[in-house]
């Protein structure tokens, strides 16, 4: 079965972002290219990155990547000839359009993953970086993603099942606002966290991390004011900025806790979340961000201005909405940290009961349970011969717990 991943992002440096889009791409086509059969060939589709005169499609993630041409006549044959009898889609965003339409038969899944309603989006617009308030930082604008109705609409007119599921059940109320389409039925399509970092051994000095991409949306300033608040602490910026010139953040001086180690990834990163005491994300908006899974993987509880259907608040301390820069916020961010750093019980606690949770939910053999009941949904043919579930070797082992 031939399945087309279709984003914007990659997760790799040398093609553009690195963010949950791309990294949800990466981890869909790594479960599926795992799964026993082989069963699924996957190719992923760039709604967006356009191809230089002359280069060759790349491989990413052992997945050929196609790239958008200029000549749109040619593109839409290549796309055509690789047979595909599925897309999933990484989100909506409305460079999918034409690659939809250019395979009017082909189902769909939408993997819903981070929705915006008006809400949001006016809750986005209203960050400014500290001491800039009369610019506005780039990165807030969410494109319109209402054109997705149509193609709904289109599709049910010609017989084409276009389905969505979702990483965090709490999302589905978004989807007729954000999308201009009403599903009846929004399953939950889990995330793949491959991260198993064994026996967990936490920082002797206390550690606490950022994760994430440092742009205005994210205000990782505040991150950077609670190091001068904890002086005892170590901070480390895992992550590195998109946006560059005017309205971006300009940190000044740090102070000697604060650590900044740029995009990390791999056993360094799954080293620096097994030891941290704590992960801070401080951002005005999140649905349910790979940070904070990747996190409880490690039993590493959160604090966060956010509650994501409640899974901060389950397994962390929610520091409350703040608009604007945040930082009106930041004694209830300080609060909650020293609560977090001096409560070892609760700590201990809440980093168990995440990893608990991540491992029995997102996981690879529960994505492809999930992926193969929408594939069967979809009219296509996906489950072994036996009509039982498959296993994916790459899953995360079972929960293991220093006690």
């Amino acid at each position: 079965m031939r399945i087309g991943i279709v984003a914007n992002e990659f997760f790799d440096l040398s093609i553009g972002r690195m963010g949950g889009f791309g990294w949800a791409a990466r981890q869909a086509t790594g479960a599926l290219r795992r799964s026993h059969g082989p069963r699924f060939e996957t190719f992923f589709l760039a709604g967006e990155i356009k191809a230089t005169p002359g280069q060759p499609d790349p491989l990413v993630h052992d997945t050929p990547l196609i790239l958008r041409r200029d000549d749109a006549a040619e593109h839409a044959g290549r796309v055509r000839d690789l047979g595909l009898d599925l897309l999933l889609s990484i989100d909506y965003r409305p460079h999918y359009e034409a690659l939809f339409r250019m395979l009017p038969e082909t189902p769909i899944v939408v993997w819903v993953r981070d929705p915006r309603t008006p809400e949001d989006v006016r809750l986005i617009g209203t960050v400014r970086v500290p001491n800039a308030d009369a610019q506005i930082p780039p990165g807030l604008v969410t494109p319109n993603c209402t054109s997705l109705g149509g193609v709904v609409a289109d599709s049910a007119v010609a017989g084409r099942p276009v389905l969505f599921a979702t990483t965090n059940l709490s999302l589905a109320d978004k989807i007729p606002s954000v999308y201009g389409a009403a599903p009846t039925d929004v399953p939950l399509l889990p995330n793949v966290v491959d991260i198993d970092p064994g026996a967990v051994e936490k920082s002797e000095r206390p550690s606490v991390v950022f994760l994430g991409r440092l742009d205005p949306i994210k205000r990782p300033w505040i991150f950077a004011e609670l190091a001068r608040r904890f002086p005892d602490v170590d901070f480390f910026f895992l992550g590195k900025t998109h946006f560059q010139g005017t309205g971006c953040w300009e940190p000044g001086p740090s102070p000697g806790n604060l650590h900044w180690l740029g995009h990390v990834d791999g056993d360094r990163k799954r080293q620096l979340l097994s030891e941290a005491w704590a992960l801070v994300n401080c951002s005005i908006h999140e649905s349910l961000a790979v940070s904070f899974l990747e996190a409880l993987a490690c039993e590493t509880p959160l604090l966060a201005a956010v509650d994501p259907g409640g899974v901060v608040s389950r397994y962390g301390l929610c520091a409350g909405r703040w608009e604007g820069s945040g930082l009106d916020g930041l004694p209830r961010f300080a609060a909650a940290l020293s609560r977090l750093l001096e409560d070892g019980e609760l700590r201990r606690r809440l980093g168990r009961e995440g990893r608990r949770w991540v491992a029995e939910t997102h996981n690879g053999p529960q994505f492809l349970r999930a992926f193969e009941h929408l594939c069967r949904r979809a009219g296509c043919a996906a489950g072994p011969p036996d009509g039982g579930a498959a296993t994916d070797s790459g899953g995360p082992a079972e929960a293991r717990h220093d006690g």
